[in-house]
């Protein structure tokens, strides 16, 4: 059973929550980034930016770093950007994006949750990256950014949400790409018991986005289990922060494929040895975006194909997936690209960018061909996960994406 406890969140003011979180730093471009920074000392953005503030500049995995960091967010507590709750509390969250909205409820979970397999994860990490975050939330202590999980739809969760978005919202503001958000709060013991009853009956929980975050909260509390005379179980550092969504509240997008070149084969050879496992439709330049699985669109040389996999697919899930066939069928065989996550060659777009994305970075010249897939369906999300297996890297993308900054969790409260 789930176990996921309210806390006191440390969040902005009502007044200027636009102005202080910040969307994920990948997400800006250069000009954005510097802008922010000269122009509002109150984004969340300083935190994870620093040096901006403090004029001195240290590699991006160092620990003096980390304490900048740590320097620059105590700055802002201080002078009253953020404020904390005097009660642990849940907090219920709405996005609005165009006429789609998503709800989750905010709390911390556990990391024995995580160790037991209560916790279900669809995803390897990187051992360098874990032990990067590791070093920040030990010097930082603090979650600014939550995992992202979902559940199955339970109905009695989501029912308690609903009575809650009744009432007015702690927070409600857009955001700089016109996004609206909404956070109530939870405070009342009656009311956090319940959710703690309800998120309680949940057999498992499934991380949707956040492996790397989850697994450094992990690694952190199991080194310090190790450095302790006594350990409760009740230290702030034995849960991390997390959004919990029923599984109707998320949208799985595809994680898109574009590769820099074709090696070196020319196009005709790479379009010969590709009719073996595959039938290749011309469609001149009409952007794809496959409707069924097995089908995928190819933008190359100026001009779409659709390809049609004609072989038997897998029995196994995660080799029925339509990335694990583009990657042994197509990427690591023709264009021999094995390693996803290190190889400078490939790229990974979001599905959210849709297949004219693909079009212009081809175009463009950056990459020589694109692939756009058929999104991961629910139902093979969480047979991976339940199997214990995982799918290949940048398989799935999620929506709603969080902000940094709207809702903190203190580590050593």
């Amino acid at each position: 059973m789930a176990r996921v406890k309210p806390f006191r969140g440390i969040h902005p003011r009502p007044d200027n929550a636009a102005q202080v979180v910040s969307r994920a730093f990948d997400s800006y471009n250069k000009k954005e980034i510097k802008t922010i920074l000269s122009e509002n000392q109150s984004s969340f953005l300083n935190v994870i930016k620093p040096e901006v503030i403090t004029g001195k500049r240290y590699p991006a995995n160092s620990p003096k770093l980390f304490a900048q960091s740590k320097q620059v967010y105590q700055a802002m507590f201080d002078v009253g950007v953020f404020e904390q709750d005097s009660e642990p509390s849940f907090y219920v969250y709405t996005q609005h994006i165009g006429r789609m909205s998503f709800t989750g409820i905010m709390g911390c979970a556990a990391v024995e949750d995580y160790d037991n397999g209560v916790i279900r994860i669809h995803e390897q990490t990187i051992a360098s990256r874990e032990k990067i975050l590791k070093e920040y939330l030990s010097v930082c202590d603090i979650n600014a950014e939550p995992v992202c999980f979902t559940y199955p739809r339970s109905g009695s969760l989501e029912l308690l949400t609903e009575i809650v978005r009744q009432n007015k919202p702690m927070l409600d503001f857009e955001d700089d790409e016109g996004k609206k958000h909404q956070v109530w709060k939870v405070s009342s013991p009656e009311w956090t018991m319940k959710f703690s009853e309800k998120l309680g009956l949940l057999d498992h929980i499934y991380i949707a986005d956040g492996h790397h975050r989850s697994a450094s909260s992990v690694l952190l509390a199991h080194d310090r289990w190790l450095k302790a005379d006594q350990v409760t179980g009740r230290e702030p550092w034995n849960y991390f922060l997390g959004i919990f969504f029923p599984d109707d509240q998320l949208k799985i997008f595809e994680f898109n494929r574009v590769v820099k070149d074709l090696g070196d084969k020319g196009i005709s050879q790479f379009l010969e040895e590709l009719s073996e496992d595959f039938e290749i439709h011309f469609k001149e330049q009409i952007p794809i975006k496959p409707e069924q699985q097995g089908h995928f669109g190819m933008c190359l040389g100026g001009h779409w194909y659709k390809l049609v996999y004609k072989k038997r697919r897998s029995t196994e899930v995660v080799a029925a997936l339509d990335v694990s066939i583009l990657s042994d069928k197509i990427l690591a065989p023709l264009l021999g690209i094995r390693d996803l996550r290190n190889d400078v060659r490939i790229g990974f777009v979001p599905g959210t960018k849709g297949p004219y994305e693909l079009e212009r970075l081809v175009n463009t010249g950056k990459y020589d061909v694109a692939f756009s897939l058929f999104p991961v369906s629910g139902q093979e999300f969480y047979a991976i996960s339940d199997q214990g297996k995982t799918m290949p890297p940048k398989s799935t993308y999620v929506v709603p994406k969080l902000l940094s900054g709207i809702l903190i969790y203190s580590l050593s409260d």
